[in-house]
C-alpha cells in the first residue's frame, strides 16, 4: 500500500484496560460550576444541578467542587482551566470528536510572530466558567486505540492515513483513542484535516503534544505549544475512564541554542510535576494509572522526579512514541 512506503511510525495498539483495585499579569480568581447537562445544550439551565466532588485544575492546582458543584481557582493571563473527567461522565466533544473539557484564558492572545496561528485574545475573565458533563456507562474492562507519530507532512500523506489505516478501524469497539504526539510533521495547518480524518473512526480522541507539533518560531517553551492549545486545549491534563486514571503529559521542552536555532529536549518540568503530584493525591493508590507522553522515559531529563511520584503505585503503565528507526 502507498502508505507503507512512508518513513514514519504509526503505532496502532488496542489496549484492554481493566481496573485493578505575553507577560503574566496579576492573578485573578476564576469561579464556575461543573453541572449535569441533562438536555445536552452545554449551558447550565436553572433546573440543572451542580456535581459535587469533581476535580478542576488550572494546570497546576486542583480543587474539587463543593456540594453545589462550584469551584474557585487562581488564574493568570496565560491559563487553561479544565475539568478532570470523572468515571461515568463525559465532556462535550466537537465536530471532530475532540473532547471539550477546558476554557482558555489568554486575554491578550498568543504572542505575535508565530508561524502558525495561536490563540486569539479571549478577553476578560467570564463571571462564571462552567463545565457541562453528561452521564455515560463505563465498564470495568474496555478497549482504547493508541496511535504514535501519525506525522503527515502533506495532504497526500493524510490521504494515505485515511485510506490505509483509518478505514480499517472504522466501527471499532474501542471507546476512545489516544495519539502520542507528532500528530503532524511540522506543518501545523494540517491539524484540522488530520482531525477530520481521525473523527471518522467515530470515537472521542485525546492528543499528546510532540516535537513535530511545535511552533518553531516561538521564543521559548512557553509559546511553542500555542497552536496545539488552540486546537486541542491543555498539553498536560488527566481524566478517568472506567476504573483507570489517565494522565497526558507534554515532555517536549523547546529552547533556542546559543545561535538562536530552535532545539528541544525531553523534560516534564516543575509545573507539570506539581500538577501530577496534586492529581495523584486524589487517586487511590491501587488504581491503575496510565501516563502518556511523546518522548520515551529513557530520554527524559527529569525521569527520576516523575518516577518518584509514581514509584509507590503497584499498577502503572506508560505509553510513548517518538523513536521510529528504519532498517
Amino acid at each position: 500500500m502507498a502508505y507503507k512506503k512512508w518513513n514514519f511510525l504509526v503505532l496502532i495498539v488496542i489496549l484492554i484496560f481493566s481496573g485493578i483495585g505575553n507577560s503574566v499579569a496579576e492573578n485573578l480568581t476564576a469561579t464556575g460550576t461543573v453541572f449535569l447537562d441533562t438536555n445536552g445544550n452545554q449551558v447550565k439551565d436553572d433546573n440543572e444541578k451542580g456535581l459535587p466532588g469533581v476535580s478542576v485544575s488550572n494546570g497546576r492546582d486542583i480543587v474539587q467542587t463543593d456540594a453545589n458543584g462550584q469551584y474557585t481557582l487562581e488564574v493568570s493571563d496565560d491559563t487553561i482551566l479544565f475539568v478532570i473527567k470523572p468515571r461515568g461522565f463525559m465532556t462535550p466533544i466537537n465536530e471532530n470528536r475532540l473532547p471539550k473539557f477546558y476554557y482558555i484564558h489568554k486575554p491578550h492572545g498568543s504572542p505575535e510572530g508565530l508561524k502558525y496561528a495561536g490563540v486569539a485574545p479571549t478577553g476578560p475573565l467570564p463571571a462564571s466558567i462552567d463545565f457541562p458533563l453528561t452521564e455515560q456507562p463505563e465498564a470495568d474492562t474496555f478497549k482504547a486505540l493508541v496511535f504514535g507519530d501519525t506525522q503527515p507532512y502533506s495532504m497526500q500523506e493524510i490521504e494515505w492515513l485515511a485510506h490505509d489505516v483509518i478505514e480499517e478501524i472504522i466501527g471499532t469497539d474501542a471507546v476512545f483513542g489516544i495519539s502520542l504526539g507528532d500528530l503532524v510533521g511540522d506543518d501545523l495547518n494540517l491539524f484540522h484535516p488530520l482531525n477530520e480524518v481521525m473523527a471518522t473512526v467515530g470515537i472521542p480522541w485525546y492528543n499528546v503534544h510532540g516535537n513535530h507539533d511545535m511552533n518553531f518560531l516561538a521564543t521559548d517553551d512557553r509559546y511553542a505549544d500555542e497552536t496545539f492549545e488552540r486546537v486541542y486545549g491543555p498539553a498536560c491534563y488527566s481524566y478517568d475512564w472506567g476504573p483507570v486514571h489517565f494522565i497526558n503529559i507534554d515532555n517536549v521542552n523547546f529552547y533556542r541554542d546559543e545561535k538562536n536555532n530552535p532545539r528541544y529536549a525531553s523534560e516534564v518540568g516543575e509545573q507539570q510535576l506539581t500538577f501530577i503530584r496534586n492529581d495523584l493525591a486524589l487517586v487511590p493508590k491501587d488504581q491503575l494509572v496510565v501516563v502518556s507522553f511523546h518522548i520515551p522515559l529513557t530520554e527524559m531529563r527529569d525521569v527520576k522526579e516523575l518516577m518518584n511520584l509514581l514509584g509507590d503505585r503497584p499498577h502503572t503503565l506508560s505509553l510513548s512514541a517518538h523513536t521510529h528507526p528504519t532498517g
